[in-house]
């Protein structure tokens, strides 16, 4: 089985394949790949009702016992090298560098990477308190509690960014409350 994809369909078909070839049933390939039951009928099968992202993709690769090689098409990249020089203008050394973001990562990347370290380290705080000193930290968390829901049914200003305005004001309230509660251990 040596042949060049160029579709999703032609993916999932080659899998398929390479499954009936190993002799397995659907079911047994679900669970050989970690799927939950039923899915490979729902991926595999003639109306493809579901579809597999990227992450899914490679575990039905790796349990198939398959691997992808990307290879450079000639005819293909020659079409693209047309289009590009026809349509695009190269690009300048002065561009910023391929893999730099131009912004900041987005608060729910830095929730999703930071929020198993601030488990450990609560953790490892509260392990470090006594009696006494839990009962005052948890007064503080409740008057805090306080303080923000007052802050969140106060009037904002009616403009056009009103939503983005409102969010920084309870930011900076936030950070303001926590300054003035320090949880340093």
């Amino acid at each position: 089985m040596n042949q060049p994809i160029t579709s999703y369909t032609e993916l999932m078909a080659g899998i398929q394949a390479q499954v009936g070839a190993l002799g397995l049933k659907l079911t047994d390939f679900d669970d050989l790949a970690g799927f939950p039951a039923g899915l490979s009928g729902k991926v595999f099968g003639l109306l493809q009702v579901k579809r597999l992202g990227p992450e899914k993709m490679f575990d039905a690769l790796r349990a198939a016992g398959l691997r992808l090689r990307l290879e450079i098409d000639p005819e293909q990249e020659a079409k693209m090298r047309n289009r590009i020089s026809e349509n695009y203008l190269p690009r300048q050394a002065t561009q910023s560098r391929q893999g730099h973001a131009s912004s900041l990562p987005s608060s729910a990347v830095l929730s999703r990477v930071l929020k198993p370290l601030g488990r450990i380290g609560g953790k490892q705080r509260w392990a470090n308190k006594t009696q006494k000193e839990r009962s005052e930290h948890m007064k503080m968390m409740v008057t805090s509690h306080s303080d923000l829901s007052r802050c969140r049914g106060s009037p904002q200003p009616r403009s056009g960014g009103g939503g983005r305005h409102r969010r920084r004001y309870r930011v900076t309230k936030l950070l303001n409350l926590s300054a003035r509660y320090s949880l340093a251990p």
